[in-house]
């Protein structure tokens, strides 16, 4: 499937397969790619609920305050309210296909990627906090 739009969140490529207007916002899915070591910091959805299936590469996954290697095939469901994280963890650029529910991620996605965290942090979280998502220390 060709992505709908294809964008940077923090350096890192994000494609859209299907966003809010296809589904009715009943869901949002995208595929990130990211480098080694790339993720985002440990945060906390109010709104939406994330599957997460890795296409390429080694990652771990935070939830529950513990971390979980997830190879090629494996998913894990991150359920709103609950603090979670993922990150590369291999040595090569690995891809995560997301599922989220309801749609209208991409919106967020968009809205911070052009920011840089170690210049825009401020903005960030004010635009984070809009969309109902929260960071935490892990």
């Amino acid at each position: 499937m060709k992505p709908v739009t294809t964008f940077k969140v923090f350096g890192e490529d994000v494609d859209v397969l299907v966003d809010a207007a296809m589904s009715r916002d009943n869901a949002t899915v995208l595929i990130q790619t990211m480098h080694p070591g790339g993720g985002p910091p440990p945060h906390k959805h109010t709104n939406e609920d994330e599957t997460f299936t890795v296409l390429e590469g080694d990652f771990e996954f935070l939830q529950e305050g513990e971390w979980t290697p997830l190879r090629v095939s494996e998913v894990i469901f991150a359920p709103r309210g609950h603090i979670h994280s993922f990150r590369n963890s291999g040595t090569t650029v690995g891809r995560v296909l997301i599922f989220v529910s309801p749609g209208g991620f991409e919106r967020y996605l968009q809205e911070i990627g052009p920011l840089s965290p170690a210049n825009d942090m401020p903005k960030i979280i004010e635009i984070s906090n809009r969309y109902g998502i929260t960071f935490h220390h892990s």
